[in-house]
């Protein structure tokens, strides 16, 4: 994880540090809505150490991307119905294996 600029090598700004967080939360959340791994929304809170609103927020931002989010009792996990059009961790991490290029 890279807290600074590599550039300048200036710390970057705590909005910024905030922001990195979100979309690696983001990353994470899709990375086990994809293995249906999820568990309910009150351990997804405490896997991320956030609260439940948050995750909720996380899940709408998924669908303001063009996700369609469900969840399933059974399974106790969210799932999609439809996925996101893209690869979020080959956006955040271009280059690493298993991203699209």
């Amino acid at each position: 994880m890279q807290w600074h600029n590599k550039e300048s090598r200036k710390p970057l700004n705590t909005k910024k540090m905030k922001l990195i967080a979100q979309l690696q939360h983001l990353d994470r959340l899709d990375d086990l809505i994809r293995r249906k791994a999820t568990g309910s929304s009150d351990q997804l809170a405490a896997r991320f150490g956030c609260s439940r609103r948050t995750i909720y927020n996380y899940l709408k931002t998924l669908q303001e991307l063009g996700a369609k989010v469900s969840y399933c009792d059974q399974r106790r996990s969210y799932y999609y119905e439809t996925p996101l059009p893209g690869d979020l961790h080959g956006l955040l991490y271009p280059g690493e294996a298993g991203s699209e290029e």
